[in-house]
């Protein structure tokens, strides 16, 4: 199974439709300047809520209640077993701790680019780029955490304001060595969405550092609060990055559209849901969500009782929601002893020594990944019986979410055969 730009043909087709993404290139003459440390239908609705913390939390069962740590408008954080935590206040949230140049191309340089790697859909770029990487101030649990990401600008004859682009990237890993930020041909996408006139951001995500101070922590995969909020604070970064470098070729307007692939849909709609209680100040006017897990449940149950790509990858979400928890209960609970390996105590190894999480070629079916006992409970949808591991699973589902939906900003989801993590007609059934 293939993590790592996964997704390049989709999310091209997306740019040519709506407004960017991943080139997936492996050319080297790109004239890249990295400096040191780099390495790679509805009326919509509204709130004037301003962001909440937690009054009261309390501890969580173990029934698979979502509902523990709420704040005073009821709001729900946490949960599925973790400790109770409050929200830190806004201030001080997407502070930008340092940033430094990668790349600055001009418009010919990054259109013949594009057509020496099969974008020519794209079209010719209408201006050039500058691309900085950053690092910035965002939490989890109720911690300040440090994360990374790229931003973009358009080179503009004379400065001024351009609609802002969030791009969400796919499954790439699960610590810092995976970051785009990381990956000396990361930049791609922010540069292109540059090229086409976008003021853009790219985070990293929570857990993948590609650049500074390490995490020392696991990528919260397919975890919504700490993506959601991770991906709100970066765009705080980049509106605070322009105002206090009023030199940028251009400057971020009011408007941002939010843009991902596979685990990146995943993030853009949940960066939506959380954004009216987080970050109301945000004026998000569109989601372009590409091949997107929307529904944890029923991707588990097909990844629980059909062997391919989304085996593993669900198996990768369950470790994900059992760490940003707190490591509570046993994975042994949920995935198969063995032979031919010991899930449990194999998976969270791989997940923190590499970023391409390839299952052994001995596994070949899924009770071989999965206890029995779990899968017979994801297909009985039997909450009782899965406890935590089924919070886990409800809370990543936006159809089971505890979280208000306050705006219901215009969304464009699309499918696509490229992403083999993600499988289609469960997404599909889902909408």
């Amino acid at each position: 199974m293939v993590y790592r730009h996964v997704t390049p043909l989709v999310v091209a087709c997306a740019l040519a439709t709506a407004c960017g993404d991943d080139l997936n290139s492996t050319d080297t003459a790109t004239g890249t300047e990295t400096s040191t440390g780099t390495t790679t239908g509805d009326t919509p609705t509204t709130t004037d809520a301003t962001p909440t913390t937690t009054e009261g939390a309390t501890e969580s069962t173990t029934t698979g209640d979502t509902s523990s740590g709420t704040t005073g408008d009821e709001f729900p954080v946490g949960g599925c077993g973790a400790p109770p935590f409050e929200w830190l206040p806004s201030d001080g949230m997407g502070e930008v701790i340092d940033f430094q140049q990668v790349i600055e191309l001009d418009a010919p340089t990054i259109t013949d680019l594009l057509e020496q790697n099969g974008f020519t859909a794209l079209g010719p770029a209408d201006f050039g780029a500058r691309v900085y990487k950053i690092r910035y101030v965002t939490q989890d649990r109720g911690e300040k955490h440090e994360t990374t990401g790229f931003v973009s600008f358009p080179l503009l004859p004379e400065q001024e304001e351009r609609p802002v682009v969030v791009w969400a990237h796919g499954t790439s890993g699960f610590t810092d060595a995976c970051a785009p930020t990381k990956d000396p041909m990361g930049f791609q996408v922010p540069l292109i969405l540059a090229a086409k006139g976008f003021v853009s951001v790219a985070p990293d995500y929570i857990g993948m550092n590609g650049w500074g101070p390490p995490s020392n922590r696991l990528h919260p995969y397919i975890v919504p609060e700490p993506t959601a909020i991770a991906t709100l604070d970066s765009i705080r970064a980049l509106y605070e990055l322009a105002a206090a470098n009023m030199d940028m070729p251009s400057l971020p307007g009011d408007d941002v559209v939010l843009f991902g692939a596979s685990e990146g849909g995943f993030a853009t709609l949940w960066t939506d849901r959380y954004a009216p209680h987080y970050a109301p100040e945000l004026n998000i006017v569109a989601n372009v969500a590409a091949v997107p897990p929307t529904d944890a449940i029923g991707l588990t149950e097909h990844g629980a009782t059909v062997f391919g790509p989304t085996t593993g990858a669900l198996a990768a979400a369950v470790v994900g929601g059992w760490d940003w928890t707190g490591r509570q209960g046993d994975l042994s609970e949920v995935f198969s002893a063995g032979p031919p390996i010991d899930v449990a105590s194999v998976l969270p190894m791989m997940m923190e020594s590499g970023c391409n999480l390839d299952l052994p070629d001995e596994v070949t079916s899924t009770d071989q990944v999965y206890a029995q006992s779990f899968i017979d409970a994801v297909v009985d949808r039997d909450w009782e019986t899965l406890g935590d591991w089924g919070c886990f699973l409800r809370q990543a589902t936006l159809g089971e979410s505890e979280i208000p939906l306050l705006k219901i900003t215009p969304t464009l989801i699309q499918q696509g055969e490229v992403d083999d993590l993600v499988y289609t007609p469960v997404v599909r059934a889902d909408l």
